[in-house]
This record gives C-alpha cells, sequence and structure tokens, in this order.
C-alpha cells in the first residue's frame, strides 16, 4: 500500500490517470447527451474502465483483484470444500503470478517512458496553411465537463508562431499563438 499526501495530488499518478481517464469518458457522454446528469453514467463508466485491458500491465483491473475476468466461479464450487479451497489456492497463484507480470510491464513502460522523455527533441511546430481547419484548445473551462477545444476554425494567415483565425459561424477572426 502506498500513501500520498492529500494536498499534493500529483504524488499519485495513477489514480489521477484514472481520475482523467474516468471524467474523459463522463465528458464524452455529456457532450452526446447534454440532458442526461453525469452521475448517471459513472457506474457504467467505472465497470466498463474495470473491463478493459490496460494497455501497459496487460490485463483488466477486474482481473488484478479478483484473479479472474469478471463472471466469477462456476456455480457448482460454492457448495463443494475441497473445490473451494482448490479453487481459492488457484486463485491466489494467479494473483501472484499476474502481479509479478504487471510488475515487471510497469517498470518496462515506466523506462520506455524515461527513454522518450530523455531523447525527446525541441517541439517542433507543426506547419499549419492558409485554409486548415483547427481547434482551438481553450485556454481556461470552467466546468470539467467542457469541452477542451473550440472549433473548427479556418486559417485564414498564418505567421511564424501565431495564426489568424476564422469562425465559420460567425464570421468573426481570432489572432492565437501556437503552443511552443
Amino acid at each position: 500500500m502506498t500513501f500520498s499526501s492529500v494536498s499534493h495530488p500529483q504524488s499519485n499518478g495513477s489514480i489521477e490517470r484514472f481520475h482523467a481517464t474516468l471524467l474523459e469518458m463522463i465528458r464524452t457522454h455529456v457532450s452526446e447527451n447534454p440532458n442526461e446528469h453525469p452521475f448517471n453514467i459513472l457506474p457504467y463508466a467505472v465497470q466498463c474502465y474495470n473491463s478493459t485491458r490496460n494497455k501497459t500491465i496487460g490485463f483488466t483491473p477486474y482481473e488484478l483483484v479478483f484473479g479472474h475476468t469478471s463472471g466469477g466461479p462456476p456455480e457448482h464450487v460454492y457448495h463443494e470444500k475441497e473445490l473451494m479451497s482448490k479453487y481459492l489456492r488457484d486463485i491466489r497463484n494467479k494473483l501472484e503470478y499476474y502481479y509479478k507480470i504487471a510488475r515487471a510491464r510497469t517498470d518496462e513502460q515506466k523506462q520506455k517512458a524515461k527513454v522518450r522523455f530523455d531523447n525527446r527533441e525541441s517541439p517542433n511546430l507543426q506547419k499549419y496553411k492558409i485554409g486548415d481547419k483547427v481547434f482551438v484548445k481553450q485556454s481556461q473551462i470552467s466546468n470539467k465537463l467542457q469541452n477542451k477545444f473550440d472549433g473548427p476554425y479556418e486559417d485564414i494567415q498564418v505567421f511564424e508562431n501565431s495564426a489568424l483565425l476564422k469562425n465559420p459561424e460567425t464570421n468573426r477572426t481570432t489572432k492565437v499563438s501556437f503552443e511552443t
């Protein structure tokens, strides 16, 4: 078990990553169903997350907690003591094996991420052309469920580190700077 500070959530990156993924699932649902309350989707989003194989560790969260995919042991196992004992022993062995593999895969992914980070070059700015359709990232969003991007806008003039964009709905122009 690992403890982290309540006042410093960045120290628990895996939970923050889970929260970001869950929030993205809810945000997508709310954008498609604006009249439905966001918390109605929460149990389904969590079930979906728990049943989805994690790219880094290669298992679903459900498998790492219960030792098998969601569905549970066969019904006849509950009625025979020896079968239940063997089933529980097998699950414990399987979980130990899963944890060992998950730990190794996580360490491997961390190492790959470190290499990518250490080898990254200065950011290459995207080359935009007049007439391109672009989305603009909002600098501040007032609600976590609000879309993070506005658009599409049309490039009408491109400079070295900025562009003049036109909103096709309002015909208003806006100058934006590129992130570096």
